[in-house]
């Protein structure tokens, strides 16, 4: 099998010749080692949307004052601003930090919410295709579905100011929730109707507790599920958070068929086996490695890997990846050798102990 063979026969519950290794693309350092990983299996998982947005009636001016980059929003109902921190090192490539937020005091919350009703979809499904032909069998490119409304709203605030004011401000909060979820509305149809079978949708970051997850992200799950997988989509939750057991029976609660970015300990604290016991032997657990672990050296992070592989070997249903960190922790030589090194010993062990 070639690697896109062997992640759809995962995907679609049949059994590979190998556990698939499956990093996000932009977590492997590129060039010769990349090449070297890739010609011994590696294959790499893309995100990439086949959907754009624009706010017609929204006015946006972008400034920057060293590495700050603002961007200022006009609207009929006032302005905000918001602020990145650009050049940070490893992770510049597109990517930035927040440094401020759009929502800092009651008054924010009507531009706000008139950008969000203001907010336009359009299809781009000839870009996405395009990434599917670029990379060919090398990898697969995941259709980006969206989070739950409730967790969109966060990203107006800091997490400090999006936890205070669901309690100081909550019918304006309230307003925005649902004002998300009316946008999610006019998104989620050409997702649904995209090109992309493998789809995203939503994310367990496991910033608020398992109380306000049933309340407020079960219902999400519950009415787009069904509707993804009728459309022959395979649905995937993002599950990253370190508590992840306190949100097991949640999690099988979403109906989703495949767990990705699954961290087990040391970093979590549910175990790949106990999680598979938990969810049966049908649902997909995408792992994210741990890379805390290369740092105990090649040798250890070849027995976790082996560890790994034998608590889920019956399964046919095992995904390898990275999807927090990768590359990203290389900051210097000594860095760059144990992650690679520890990549190595992943490839290795699947060598040894994935192969079916």
């Amino acid at each position: 099998m070639d690697f896109l063979e062997r992640l759809n026969a995962v995907l679609h519950g049949k059994r590979p010749d190998r556990v698939p290794y499956a990093p996000y693309d932009n977590l492997v350092p590129r060039g010769d080692f990349e090449r070297e990983l890739r010609n011994r299996g590696m294959g790499l998982c893309l995100r990439r949307r086949g959907i754009w947005s624009e706010m017609p009636d929204v006015e946006v001016e972008h400034r920057t004052e060293g590495d700050i980059a603002y961007e200022i929003y006009r609207t009929p109902k006032g302005s905000v601003r918001a602020a990145n921190r650009t050049h940070v090192g490893r992770i510049s490539d597109g990517e930035t930090i927040e440094a401020e937020w759009m929502i800092k005091e009651v008054g924010d919350f009507e531009p706000v919410i008139f950008m969000v009703e203001n907010t336009v979809y359009h299809r781009d499904y000839e870009g996405f295709l395009a990434h599917v032909r670029d990379v060919g069998t090398d990898g697969i490119v995941r259709f980006e579905g969206t989070q739950p409304p409730y967790d969109s709203t966060e990203a107006y605030f800091s997490l400090e100011e999006w936890s205070g004011a669901q309690h100081d401000y909550p019918e304006a909060f309230a307003r925005l929730l649902s004002a998300v979820e009316r946008r999610v509305e006019r998104f989620m149809p050409l997702v649904i109707e995209g090109p992309g079978e493998f789809v995203s949708l939503g994310s367990l970051s496991g910033i608020y507790g398992p109380r306000q997850y049933e309340e407020y992200v079960i219902p999400f799950y519950r009415r787009w599920a069904p509707e993804l997988k009728a459309a022959g989509k395979i649905p995937a939750l993002h599950a990253h958070n370190s508590n992840l057991a306190s949100f097991v029976d949640l999690v099988r609660e979403t109906g989703m068929p495949v767990v990705e970015a699954f961290t087990p300990p040391p970093v979590g604290d549910l175990s790949l086996a106990e999680a598979r016991e938990a969810w049966g032997p049908e649902v997909v657990i995408w792992v994210n490695f741990p890379e805390t672990i290369f740092w105990h050296g090649k040798r250890e992070t070849y027995d976790y890997t082996v560890d790994l592989l034998r608590q889920d070997e019956a399964s046919g249903r095992l995904v390898i990846g990275m999807t927090e960190m990768g590359s990203y922790g290389i900051t210097d030589d000594k860095s760059e050798h144990v992650f690679k090194e520890g990549m190595r010993a992943i490839v290795d062990a699947i060598d040894s102990e994935g192969v079916y």
